[in-house]
């Protein structure tokens, strides 16, 4: 086994903002282009996410998308962080992920999320407040017919494609740990908190991978980098998050607190110093990282340097890192 089978790569979104106006056909396109790459060079898994109803395109559809991609790769693993399971349908939900695993050759990873904007559930006439009970409800079915329930036709990997629970929280340790899933973690966790969640998911007898989103910048510019990361996270979460009665913009010291958690959770500098971040993570308990320098801003030909130095730069140093 080489180090790429535990690193996989995140997390196209398709996002056209003011601050990074793209054309989402082309990023559309760019997205398959990109895994094409990550699966000739040996990469675990390539990971998408899922948003719906909002200015920036976020990409509403993603089975959509790994289907696309899933033509134009032959081994790497197409991840889901998050598909969020409360505002589907579970049968068509359960039909659609098991004919993408069959359509791919059992290459399905479904990372499983809440979700958390008012906007995307108002929308879909859901309540929010609820969205745990959808979640377990919505869980029960999609495991129902993937058994073959109602002669629904199980997944082509067996038992079933590995189900990643997104999320931090007490209950989604639990849940996680109570139905045999695996824990994808967020990238704002320091060392302490991601041992302390590993250690509770263990003692619930969570026994699957717990994988977790790292972001990083091998090499020169990792400054600007991070730089670019702030602008495009206060325009992200500022357009939405802290919301009641205004904009999240209203609050800025809000606003600024969590530009600040994230973007100091970058591992930036020559290989060695990303590959120590990132040995760190393994080392507290990380099997899979979902390592991130693909917002849609960088542009195709530093994001493909990039994913050339994380597989021939970094990944060889973290031998060991975790055993």
């Amino acid at each position: 086994m080489g180090e790429l089978d535990r690193v996989g790569l995140a997390l196209w979104t398709m996002q056209s903002t003011a601050a990074g106006p793209g054309l989402h056909r082309t990023l559309y396109r760019r997205f398959g282009e990109d895994a094409q790459l990550a699966d000739r060079l040996g990469y675990a898994a390539v990971w998408i996410g899922e948003h719906r109803v909002w200015y920036d395109g976020w990409c509403p559809a993603p089975l959509h998308a790994l289907a696309y991609v899933a033509g134009l790769t032959e081994r790497i693993h197409l991840g889901t962080a998050m598909y969020l399971v409360p505002q589907h349908d579970a049968a068509g939900a359960a039909r659609t992920l098991a004919q993408l695993d069959e359509i791919s050759g059992g290459r399905l990873e479904l990372g499983a999320g809440l979700g958390y904007r008012d906007p995307e559930f108002d929308a879909l006439g859901l309540r929010r407040d609820r969205r745990g009970k959808l979640m377990d409800a919505n869980l029960d079915a999609i495991e129902a017919a993937w058994a073959g329930a109602d002669g629904e036709q199980p997944p082509t990997k067996r038992p079933a494609p590995l189900i990643w629970m997104g999320g931090m929280a007490p209950q989604a340790i639990a849940r996680a740990a109570r139905r045999g899933y695996g824990l994808l973690l967020p990238q704002t966790l320091s060392l302490d908190e991601v041992r302390r969640i590993v250690e509770s998911y263990r003692e619930q007898g969570g026994a699957a991978p717990i994988g977790m989103l790292r972001e990083i910048w091998v090499g020169e510019g990792g400054e600007r980098h991070a730089r670019r990361v702030s602008l495009h996270l206060t325009e992200e979460a500022g357009s939405w998050w802290a919301m009641k009665d205004s904009f999240g913009f209203a609050a800025p010291e809000q606003i600024a607190k969590q530009v600040a958690r994230g973007v100091s959770g970058i591992a930036t500098g020559g290989a060695d110093a990303v590959a120590e971040r990132l040995r760190d993570t393994l080392d507290a308990g990380v099997d899979h990282l979902a390592v991130r320098f693909a917002f849609e801003f960088v542009e195709q030909a530093a994001l493909h340097d990039q994913i050339h130095r994380l597989a021939e730069d970094v990944a060889p140093l973290l031998a060991g890192a975790g055993a």
